[in-house]
């Protein structure tokens, strides 16, 4: 095995390396399908392939110069925002991501912990609901290319309530942004603000019995009622069954009342507090929000039989020196710095050749002559030519990078960290274990996934007391330290 490498060539042959930023906010990066795969290997789709991570530095560079997609660039044409880190405290000593860090390093991570599709966030929600596929499509079905109808996919939330299990989604924020108290003033300069709510479930079809458009006002089908009278909208304009849809103030309630449902998912706040590159927000909004989270779950009644996973959907463009190629998984690991964790025998690491199964029957395909419903490959697209490695491995040829987590619970084992190759769909495979069965699962993907015990406890209760009020560390506020443009 040999070390990673950490640094990346341009276009114009300059070396960028690692380097920690004074930015908390950097300019737009994208881990779209094609550039995903040009992130591993910027000129070669192909399944023989060398494994080198050496593009992504082009890839930003690209994406800047383009000015593609709907993120902002004040200046790095050079594509060095993406070698760029950060820690838990600046250059001048002052906190950064000292929230992080402690949960982090009290609690559990992943160092194997992979997004399910090697593209953005729109499939990698979606394949995190449905068990690990988007059904063949590798963009956003509701924009890009493709504007499609809502998605005949079963979730996680549909074989839930088939079996009796309760569930809940709580949104952060709304379709035009407003956050989680709805009032108009936090919509910007949304002068006629929505209220709906932004939910990734939406995007699927079984979504309609819980949340759906009314700007008729008729009667509300099933077990909705209107926005109004739920207390989401004063303008009434939707019908919601806020026993499953509900904003995210109310999780904080259902947390302090000891009234979480048996599964629980909560949705970011797009735009506002996501972390989101090119968004013109600083990371430390997504530090403050989480916290909060945090701070009233393990202050709470809920805390004592709960776990919270928290995990970003995608890497979103940054470098990582790992490819999420099975067989080569572990190719720029240094074993002899992983042995002193522990945590597994002799610091054997397994390759993830075990998840990056394909989920079902369904591969990404050409658009042109293809089903619009399921093929959404452009002829340049990695896919598009026959000995390129998703057209003969489909989406078990890449996974999505690695991805920030943490797992948060009486149960966790303190100061742990799992080797483990998983995706999301793992935590999937972990409720149904723990809800509806053991054979329980949607599809190949999240069946193949690793169980998660190996996180917790469940005999001692590590945590049974979760660290005091007085130790956790308070996130900075976000000043004027979000400076993309000014980023050493």
């Amino acid at each position: 095995m040999q070390t990673f490498p950490s640094c990346n060539v341009n276009n114009e042959g300059a070396k960028q390396c690692l380097f920690h930023t004074v930015s908390t906010c950097l300019d737009d990066m994208t881990s779209a399908w094609m550039e995903s795969y040009g992130s591993v290997n910027q000129n070669d789709f192909s399944l023989s392939r060398s494994i080198l991570d050496n593009g992504f530095v082009h890839v930003a560079e690209s994406y800047a110069l383009s000015g593609s997609g709907s993120g902002t660039f004040t200046g790095d044409t050079t594509g060095e925002r993406a070698m760029a880190y950060y820690q838990d405290t600046s250059v001048s000593g002052l906190p950064e991501l000292n929230y992080y860090y402690y949960m982090a390093s009290q609690f559990a991570l992943s160092d194997r912990w992979f997004s399910p599709v090697s593209s953005k966030t729109k499939p990698n929600r979606l394949a995190t609901m449905a068990g690990g596929t988007t059904q063949g499509l590798v963009k956003d079905p509701g924009a890009d290319d493709d504007n499609l109808p809502q998605r005949n996919i079963k979730t996680i939330f549909e074989q839930l309530q088939d079996n009796n299990v309760s569930w809940k989604i709580y949104y952060t924020t709304t379709t035009s942004l407003c956050n989680e108290s709805f009032d108009a003033d936090t919509c910007g300069s949304t002068s006629n603000p929505s209220y709906y709510p932004a939910t990734t479930f939406e995007y699927f079809g079984y979504s309609n019995q819980f949340i759906y458009p009314n700007p008729s006002g008729a009667a509300c089908t099933g077990t909705t009622i209107g926005s109004e009278a739920a207390g989401v909208d004063p303008d009434n304009a939707f019908c919601i069954d806020i026993k499953h849809i509900a904003p995210v103030s109310q999780l904080l309630l259902d947390m302090t009342n000891g009234t979480l449902p048996e599964f629980a998912y909560i949705e970011p706040g797009y735009g506002i507090n996501d972390e989101h590159p090119g968004s013109g927000q600083s990371i430390l909004t997504g530090q403050i929000e989480v916290s909060k989270i945090l701070n009233t779950f393990m202050s709470s009644v809920s805390w004592k039989d709960s776990i919270f996973f928290l995990a970003r959907d995608i890497s979103g463009g940054p470098y990582d020196h790992l490819p999420p190629v099975a067989g080569h998984s572990n190719d720029h690991t240094n074993m002899a710095n992983m042995g002193y964790l522990g945590n597994l025998p002799g610091g054997t690491i397994p390759d993830i050749s075990t998840i990056a199964v394909n989920a079902d029957s369904y591969k990404p395909c050409l658009l042109s002559g293809g089903d619009p419903l399921h093929c959404d490959l452009n002829s340049s697209d990695p896919g598009a030519v026959s000995t390129d490695a998703a057209a003969m491995e489909g989406f078990a040829a890449q996974l999505g990078f690695r991805v920030p987590n943490l797992v948060i619970s009486p149960f966790t084992r303190k100061h742990y960290v799992s080797h483990i190759p998983m995706d999301h769909t793992a935590v999937l495979k972990f409720v149904q274990n723990r809800f509806i069965g053991a054979s329980a699962h949607m599809t190949a993907r999240d069946a193949a996934q690793p169980d998660l015990l190996d996180f917790f406890d469940f005999t001692n209760v590590p945590w049974q007391n979760p660290p005091p009020t007085a130790t956790l560390p308070t996130p900075p506020e976000i000043g004027s330290t979000c400076t993309p443009s000014v980023m050493k």
